[in-house]
């Protein structure tokens, strides 16, 4: 059986990688307290120790709007980019493979929608976890000879954060009768259960490469909570906002659109549209996520 070291098991993507992968595999998921990947001599002696066939980082710091804090930027850096280097440079030492999650924010955006970003894209990141998570697949493709970087956006699932849990958070925890969302970013919703079970799909191939992989079709922000708000029997009112009208500390890409190119080419593509891996998700999970958000009115 292949041992798998997954990094960030406990976060919205490795989670459900834990649980996917660990049906086929021998999962080490060590937690932050007790593995510090910006501290090369510890991560080289834990891999050392364990001797993984494949190393998967889903360990990064993801608050896009903190990464633009100057006072922040040397302890996010280590994070993001330092971090991953360690890990590619002990994969090249134990002779494994290593798996990292990117991201859709190392492109610009400016492309008209429905144009999406290939693989061969050039990056040209507008925020500084942009510029991070480019820095961070430049570190994995120096260092380490067999690798795989999976671009991906637009995340949620049942753990962690994302525009899911927010949107419930506003409209039942506060009791919002109206909530503004932006109607000019697209992008494709993608479920971390679903990109979990691709993971998978391109560990059984030993595929190595740049790979994107998102839902398939894509939304504005708009459409997307409007899904939602529609499939969970939610009333509340949606003000359309621009993107630029968010005045966040981080620029954000307009299109977020990206073509799972390399994998159909190869034909392990398993992503599917986004509106029924969403619509399943609210299946299983709606009454959860409302009861969740309902705790919210006693904080």
């Amino acid at each position: 059986m292949k041992k798998i070291i997954l990094y960030g098991s406990t976060g919205m993507l490795g989670s459900d990688c834990k649980e996917v992968l660990q049906k086929e595999f021998k999962l080490i998921t060590p937690t932050h307290r007790e593995l510090d990947i910006t501290r090369w001599d510890d991560t080289i002696e834990h891999m050392g120790k364990n001797r993984p066939h494949i190393i998967l980082n889903c360990a990064a710091f993801t608050d896009v709007d903190a990464c633009e804090d100057k006072s922040q930027y040397k302890r996010l850096d280590k994070i993001n980019v330092e971090g991953p280097r360690n890990l590619a440079q002990g994969s090249a030492r134990f002779e494994c493979k290593i798996i990292h999650i990117s991201s859709d924010y190392i492109f610009s955006g400016k492309k008209e929608v429905p144009q999406p970003y290939f693989e061969d894209d050039s990056p040209r990141p507008i925020s500084t976890y942009g510029m991070m998570k480019m820095e961070s697949e430049a570190a994995i493709r120096d260092n380490a000879p067999d690798y795989i970087i999976i671009r991906t956006g637009w995340l949620y699932g049942i753990n962690g954060n994302n525009f899911i849990k927010k949107i419930l958070k506003k409209v039942i925890g506060e009791g919002a009768k109206s909530i503004r969302v932006v109607e000019d970013q697209y992008g494709s919703p993608t479920w971390t259960y679903r990109l979990a079970l691709q993971i998978r799909e391109l560990i059984k191939n030993d595929a190595r490469g740049t790979y994107h992989a998102t839902s398939e079709g894509y939304c504005s922000r708009i459409e997307y909570a409007t899904f939602i708000l529609d499939k969970l029997n939610i009333d509340a009112e949606i003000e359309p906002i621009k993107l630029r009208d968010l005045n966040l500390p981080a620029k954000r890409p307009a299109n977020c659109i990206l073509e799972n190119r390399l994998l159909k080419k190869q034909g392990i593509n398993i992503m599917t549209d986004w509106k029924r891996d969403l619509e399943t998700f609210l299946d299983r999970y709606g009454e959860r996520l409302i009861e969740e958000a309902k705790k919210e009115i006693a904080k």
